[in-house]
């Protein structure tokens, strides 16, 4: 997410991570998956995100309802159960890089819509466009207390920046699959709605706190961070290539930009990063792999088993 004011916005660099991927090491599958030598042996021998071992991956952490859809919590099936059940299980049949692909599309189409209300503004003296994307698509105070709440989720598809849109949705294409191929769609979609509305509310409360009611923020990067922390708190050890060059584990990665943000935060308040909102999306996605690793929110409260 990036900040500006309401009256002039700047583009702002983004930091970005790139996913490698390496097998997962032996000892998380042992410990997660399954003591079954073979079964261990099978998956060393593929890639991490290859269709057989995701499978098995999502089998063990989410659990599938009958008639083959997912039932992280719920009773979903073939047909039956509520209509969110229905609505999830329809979800969960869209091939999750197709999913992720959508993301990048829409988040592509916000970005051509915000040109264009610019170019109408500067070219033709006509901000009708422009004012209405400033009051639905960038989330701060006025906006919210005016009623358009839903401003909490369209910041998070977001950009007006050339370079911010290339850098979130490059983001996407790398830490979101990682995601999606534990969860399956409709889990990975909750979690990229979810992780935007916490990370906007985590910006409204840090810039209330600071009166600054007319600083706006927009950007997908909240939802790209919680795509990286929950992925990271599913297997901590797995590496990552920080800024596409220095390997290390994802653990230390996150530890890092949390230790970053949260400097921003308290002493850079002003730099056009929204800091908060990114602790906000690597708190949302480390909550999310918390409960998933538990059995869900429900069966965690309830006092479930756990891993």
């Amino acid at each position: 997410m990036r900040q500006s004011p309401i009256q002039s916005f700047k583009p702002i660099s983004f930091r970005s991570i790139h996913l490698q991927a390496p097998a997962i090491a032996s000892t998380t599958i042992n410990s997660r998956l399954t003591s079954s030598r073979s079964l261990t042996n099978h998956l060393l021998s593929r890639r991490t995100f290859a269709s057989t071992s995701r499978g098995l991956l999502r089998s063990t952490y989410f659990p599938k309802g009958n008639g083959g859809y997912s039932n992280y919590g719920g009773s979903g099936g073939r047909g039956g159960g509520n209509w969110f059940s229905r609505l999830r299980g329809r979800i969960d049949r869209i091939p999750t890089m197709t999913l992720v692909y959508g993301l990048i599309g829409i988040n592509g189409g916000v970005f051509l819509l915000w040109q264009y209300a610019l170019s109408s503004a500067q070219r033709f003296r006509d901000p009708t466009l422009f004012k209405f994307l400033q009051q639905n698509f960038i989330l701060n105070e006025v906006n919210v207390f005016s009623g358009r709440v839903w401003t909490l989720v369209t910041s998070a598809f977001s950009h007006m920046s050339g370079t911010h849109i290339f850098v979130n949705c490059l983001g996407l294409y790398f830490l979101a699959p990682a995601a999606a191929g534990l969860m399956g769609s409709s889990a990975f979609l909750g979690l990229y709605l979810g992780a935007g509305v916490f990370s906007s509310l985590t910006s409204l409360t840090y810039h209330r706190l600071k009166k600054d009611r007319w600083w706006g923020s927009e950007g997908a990067s909240g939802a790209i961070y919680a795509c990286l922390s929950f992925y990271g708190a599913m297997f901590p050890q797995s590496t990552v290539l920080m800024f596409f060059v220095v390997p290390m584990p994802v653990w230390v990665a996150i530890s890092g930009i949390f230790a970053w943000d949260f400097y921003g935060a308290l002493f850079r308040p002003n730099s056009g990063t929204d800091s908060a909102g990114h602790l906000g999306g690597i708190v949302y996605g480390l909550g999310a792999a918390l409960a998933m690793r538990r059995g869900g929110f429900i069966r965690m409260l309830r006092g479930g088993r756990r891993w």
